[in-house]
């Protein structure tokens, strides 16, 4: 194993950390590579020890990380990919794909297919213009160390050296009640040629109730299966409707190959254009003749043990080269470096501006201290050391609050501290935040801004996505704005099965949607700032906005047609929502009176929404932005349907005729009694 190899550290990301299915296994696998590895929630969260991992110091610690799943996000602050090998139409047949399982896929910095061209397809089209193939792959294979030489069957003992093996969840029959190869796996019971595994139960049923020649489960522990698989002459691999379309394929001609058995696969695409005539295939118009090419082709393995060897060892060398972890991991940590240091950049100034801003400074998490100044400090030395740019730290402090503390600064980056009194002479705290950034900017000296308060927590590589855009855009480098993704949480808790309750965005420009929650969607610091458009928050622009002023600087700059960007992937985390913040002190001062709402807060987002047509209303969409974000472009009342209109005309004129009806009924009635 080579010197790069074997000095990898990865972290795994597992959606469901505490259900044992093929990820699990597949993650049992990765750690017999002997790497430096370890298995996180998709907050960071250590899966063994609880530690979060997902600190500013995790780019030191750890190469990259891969995802298995379409389901997980992207939160890792160091470089992440997602293994791209799940049909499409497991995705596609979900009703959250728009909202949320699209902006998963978009997140990742870059993918490892498994040699599906549908699949590398299907990612090209959700990135988009910025897709590229850096030809990085990975497979549901093993080690190159864990490979295992086929075993003649001279040596192998008892009746399963004359079977199949055959391994499946068969969770369609715990759905329908009959599972995609029933039918098949029934003859091949009766030929008794074959014998089956997988799990007892499913959802409450037992999916392979009726079938004696069912063996039982095989835990997901990276080992057992290898070696039951190695007792049977060969291995069956039969693909899902949903692979065929996708032409993908699952783990197990993978595992037969890594375990040194023969192969016999269904007529899948995906398996002929990896392995072509190193595996067996079977065909047929009808179940039966499917299980009769299945037992032709255990008859060929075991009339013709030679050439069956001959097979497996010849794919067991294409894995080896290219399909097995080894490999895989090592062009992944080749195309890493090369992002994490790119030549040819301009030199380029960036000014960070941190500072304490609080809509709501009695509400839980108030702090002075910069908890993220390390994070910033992080991010900054990456964006001098791979794109050659000069970075400036300015934070603001009151000489009350803890000086950050300060190691030895990489090149080219530079901490310089301002005195509040030194900034203005009015209390900083009272001050909005448009105020704020509008004092502070005049103090920036360089190519691009950001600004950042005590809630905001840049990822490694928050300068170097927007520089990257920036190069790539001539204009936007004089005037625009790269608006990030972002993610809302203070990773204090592991993260949960779903996703539905995290706040974040990283919604693409085409796509997105203004509407009344587009406060929440927006956070300051997602924005870098070109030195032109700092034009945005002049004082007479922006200095009456605080918990919308994010929203105002796009709607502006959008009114303006000033080039924005929206990026897909996440590039801070911010620790609380800063209009939650803000709502919530409004409610507080609401219950208090009329004029509490009004008064006692720096802010109110009613007073700022109205100062928004202010600076947009001459803009035909700044206003329709203003109208939707206000909630003024909503309809007092859903339209009525015509025909409906007529029917409830028709009623009304009706409804004196029967209350008529119904006195002279009742008066019918009394003279009855």
């Amino acid at each position: 194993m080579s010197e790069i190899n074997s000095s990898l550290r990865i972290l795994l990301i597992s959606q469901w950390p505490n259900v044992k299915n093929g990820e699990y296994e597949l993650i049992e696998k990765i750690k017999q590579t002997g790497y430096k590895i370890a298995v996180v929630d998709y907050f960071g969260f250590d899966v063994t020890t609880g530690e979060c991992l997902n600190r500013a110091s995790l780019i030191d610690n750890y190469d990259f990380a891969i995802s298995f799943h379409y389901d997980t996000p992207k939160f890792i602050d160091i470089p992440t990919y997602l293994w791209v090998a799940n049909p499409l139409e497991f995705m596609h047949l979900r009703g959250d794909y728009r909202n949320v399982l699209m902006h998963h896929l978009r997140s990742y910095d870059d993918y490892l297919y498994n040699g599906s061209d549908t699949l590398k397809a299907h990612i090209k089209r959700v990135v988009g213009s910025k897709w590229m193939d850096s030809g990085l792959e990975m497979f549901p294979s093993c080690a190159t160390s864990a490979l295992t030489l086929p075993t003649g069957l001279a040596d192998k003992n008892g009746v399963a050296s004359r079977k199949i093996f055959y391994c499946g969840v068969n969770w369609e029959r715990g759905i329908d009640r009959a599972g995609r190869a029933q039918g098949l796996l029934d003859i091949l019971q009766q030929k008794q040629v074959a014998e089956f595994y997988g799990p007892d139960k499913l959802e409450g049923i037992s999916p392979w109730a009726g079938f004696t020649s069912y063996k039982g489960e095989i835990p997901f522990d990276g080992v057992t299966m290898t070696r039951v698989m190695r007792e049977y002459g060969a291995v069956l691999a039969v693909s899902s409707p949903a692979h065929m379309k996708s032409r993908t394929s699952s783990s197990r001609v993978f595992e037969g190959i890594a375990a040194g058995v023969p192969v016999i696969s269904d007529e899948n695409p995906h398996v002929r254009r990896l392995f072509g005539d190193l595996v067996y295939y079977f065909k047929g118009e009808t179940e039966e003749e499917r299980a009769a090419t299945i037992i032709q082709a255990l008859s060929q393995i075991i009339e013709n043990p030679k050439d069956a060897e001959e097979r497996v060892v010849k794919a067991q060398q294409i894995m080896a080269s290219r399909m097995c972890f080894d490999p895989c991991f090592e062009r992944i940590l080749k195309v890493s470096k090369q992002y994490q240091k790119q030549e040819g950049h301009d030199f380029k100034q960036v000014d960070i501006f941190l500072f304490h801003h609080d809509p709501d400074p009695l509400a839980l998490g108030g702090s002075k201290e910069f908890n993220n100044f390390h994070h910033i400090l992080r991010s900054a030395a990456f964006a001098a050391q791979a794109r050659q740019a000069h970075v400036r730290v300015i934070y603001l402090t009151d000489g009350s609050s803890p000086e950050p503390s300060l190691d030895e600064l990489p090149a080219n980056v530079e901490v310089v501290s301002f005195n509040l009194r030194d900034i203005t002479d009015e209390n900083w705290d009272r001050l909005r935040l448009g105020e704020k950034i509008t004092l502070l900017s005049n103090k920036a000296n360089a190519d691009f801004v950001t600004f950042f308060t005590q809630f905001d927590f840049p990822h490694y590589d928050y300068f170097t996505k927007s520089l990257d855009w920036f190069a790539e855009n001539e204009l936007a480098t004089v005037s625009g704005i790269h608006v990030g993704g972002f993610f809302i949480n203070d990773l204090m808790l592991k993260a949960p099965l779903g996703t539905a309750d995290i706040l974040r965005n990283n919604t693409p420009s085409a796509m997105y949607q203004w509407t009344q929650n587009s406060f929440t969607e927006h956070q300051l610091a997602m924005i870098t700032f070109s030195r032109g458009s700092l034009a945005l928050i002049e004082s007479d622009k922006v200095a009456r906005f605080d918990s919308i002023l994010p929203v105002v600087v796009i709607a502006s700059a959008i009114s303006s047609d000033l080039p924005v960007h929206r990026s897909r992937h996440i590039v801070v985390r911010v620790q609380y929502s800063h209009f939650k913040r803000h709502y919530e002190a409004y409610t507080c001062a609401a219950s208090r009176g009329f004029w509490a709402q009004h008064y006692d807060l720096v802010t109110n987002y009613n007073h700022e929404l109205n100062a928004l047509y202010d600076l947009v209303h001459e803009s035909p969409i700044g206003t329709l932005i203003a109208d939707k974000v206000s909630g003024h472009a909503l309809l007092s009342m859903p339209p009525i349907d015509p025909a409906v209109h007529v029917v409830n005309q028709f009623i009304s004129r009706l409804r004196p005729l029967y209350r008529l009806f119904k006195k002279v009924r009742n008066v019918l009635q009394l003279k009855k009694k």
